[in-house]
């Protein structure tokens, strides 16, 4: 992860870390930022991680396999409602075919 984050675009982290400020400057009494914020929040995620060579964002992936129990997605999948967990997963894999679809 440090090699990752080593080789990513350096204005983007900040404009990254800008959008997280802005976002935890406009959290709500329910604990909860606004929909604008999380989405820059998660635009520039992915504006990071497309800033580094899919090798070394595997790398970092296929890493945490060593470190995440077997059983952690499972267990994690029991608390929730299955079609919310489901649709979250659909998001996410559509966020991880845009960010390699402009990834370097």
């Amino acid at each position: 992860m440090i090699v990752m984050g080593a080789k990513m675009d350096g204005n983007l982290l900040k404009a990254a870390a800008e959008a997280h400020h802005k976002a935890i400057g406009s959290i709500d009494a329910t604990g909860v930022t606004s929909a604008a914020d999380y989405e820059a929040v998660n635009a520039a995620i992915g504006r990071l991680v497309a800033s580094v060579p899919k090798t070394t964002v595997m790398d970092v992936y296929n890493s945490m396999a060593g470190v995440v129990d077997s059983s952690v997605p499972n267990n994690l999948f029991s608390k929730v409602n299955p079609l919310d967990a489901v649709a979250a997963a659909k998001g996410f894999y559509t966020f991880k075919d845009v960010v390699e679809a402009s990834q370097r």
